[in-house]
């Protein structure tokens, strides 16, 4: 039976929301598709706390606890600027008189103030504020320059996961939409089948289009209901 081209978009529209239900649904199999992008902050969290079994006195947690909180995070669909802010303390926490020389050469700062800095927090951490000499101008140039290139590779790394997750769930959607055509298709009777072709084309329109499929249809109702009333 022919459809109109209403009907033709919702259709492809609700092939698209399907197969974008079944990509979430992936989710259940230890983050599935969730997980993707993740790697661009394991990455730098890697880099800025590094490795340890175990983290050094007044450093907080270690990176195995950092590394499952920031994907625990991530997974559940956290606010990006919440994850952003969590990521930054915990390299803070890290910063200290034994780290300071490698995150000052992550972050292009001058290492010897940096370990200075680091110095005089772990005096305030261990021994109060009395102990505190307080910072120096090229001190707090360099703390200040540090936290900004902090600030800038964790934007770097969750900018780009989140575009490499946007990105892969839409190109699994389009996969399973073109699968899903072909299923659909072979169910039909053999004389309304379409060809190969054509199936294609829908399954990668199909992902694109689910969000705004409602829209164009009333927009096409619209348009046609227009025309009809000229001729009229």
């Amino acid at each position: 039976m022919p459809i109109n081209l209403i009907q033709a978009t919702l259709a492809v529209g609700a092939l698209g929301t399907a197969a974008t239900g079944l990509v979430d649904t992936t989710k259940v199999l230890a983050g599935g598709m969730s997980r993707a992008g993740f790697g661009y902050i394991k990455q730098l969290i890697a880099r800025m706390v590094g490795q340890p079994a175990a983290a050094a006195p007044g450093t907080g947690l270690t990176p195995a606890d950092i590394h499952e909180t920031l994907l625990a995070n991530w997974i559940n669909g956290m606010e990006t600027g919440a994850q952003k802010a969590i990521a930054k303390s915990f390299v803070k926490l890290h910063l200290n008189p034994a780290t300071a020389a490698a995150l000052a050469k992550e972050t292009n700062v001058d290492t010897q103030a940096l370990v200075s800095v680091a110095q005089k927090l772990t005096a305030v951490d261990t021994q109060g504020p009395a102990q505190n000499s307080g910072l120096t101008t090229v001190e707090s140039d360099a703390y200040g320059r540090f936290d900004l290139a902090l600030s800038a590779l964790i934007d770097r790394a969750y900018e780009r996961a989140d575009q490499f997750y946007r990105n892969s769930c839409k190109a699994l959607a389009c996969i399973i939409a073109v699968g899903l055509a072909f299923a659909g298709n072979y169910a039909l009777p053999q004389a309304q089948q379409l060809p190969y072709w054509q199936l294609v084309i829908i399954g990668l329109i199909a992902t694109p289009l689910a969000p705004v499929a409602k829209d164009i249809a009333n927009a096409i109702q619209t348009a046609s209901d227009a025309v009809g009333s000229v001729k009229g």
